[in-house]
């Protein structure tokens, strides 16, 4: 796990606008125990595409459960 955290670190690095690598960071770091991480990517995914239903309900379901 946290050389994928690493990968999509480094892709955001280079394109922090990536959507889809906001919303994968966020699962893994949900994955690692990092809900306080994960919720930050999945609002920063939803800032730049507010319609991505993927991030939507995964911020939802981290939330219902804290």
């Amino acid at each position: 796990m946290p050389q994928a955290i690493a990968r999509y670190e480094q892709a955001l690095r280079i394109r922090p606008e990536y959507v889809e690598a906001h919303y994968s960071l966020g699962i893994v770091l949900d994955q690692a125990g990092k809900t306080q991480e994960a919720i930050e990517h999945f609002e920063q995914a939803l800032k730049l595409r507010p319609d991505f239903a993927p991030a939507r309900n995964a911020l939802a379901r981290l939330q219902a459960s804290q």
